[in-house]
C-alpha cells in the first residue's frame, strides 16, 4: 500500500511518462482513506494533467479530472493551460474534451 503522498505521485509519473495501464492508479485513488489535491503534485514543473496532456493520455486526463477534480484551469510554470500543450501538439481529442469539460 502506498504509505505517503510522495511515493503515491512517483507511481503516478511514472505511469504517465512509461505509458502504463491506469488501473492500478484508479485503484489506488479510489481506496485512498484521505482526500488528496492532486492539483499540487507536479513533475519538473508540470501539474498531472499538463503531464497528460504532454504524453497524449487522454484515459488519465479524463479520470484525473472527473474523479480528482483536477482543475482544467492550472496553468504550468511557463503560464500554459493544458489545453495549450494539447492544441500545440496536435493532440486533437485532449484539446476536445478539454474544451467540452468548459
Amino acid at each position: 500500500m502506498i504509505s505517503d503522498y510522495h511515493q503515491f505521485a512517483r507511481r503516478i509519473f511514472h505511469t504517465i511518462l512509461y505509458n502504463k495501464d491506469i488501473s492500478n492508479i484508479k485503484i489506488l485513488l479510489l481506496k485512498s482513506f484521505y482526500r488528496l489535491n492532486l492539483n499540487y503534485f507536479e513533475y519538473n514543473g508540470q501539474p498531472l494533467i499538463h503531464l497528460c496532456c504532454l504524453y497524449n493520455r487522454l484515459d488519465l486526463l479524463k479520470f484525473l479530472v472527473e474523479f480528482g477534480h483536477c482543475d482544467i484551469s492550472i496553468m504550468n510554470r511557463d503560464g500554459w493551460l493544458p489545453v495549450h500543450i494539447a492544441s500545440y501538439l496536435g493532440y486533437m481529442d485532449i484539446v476536445l474534451y478539454l474544451l467540452e469539460c468548459h
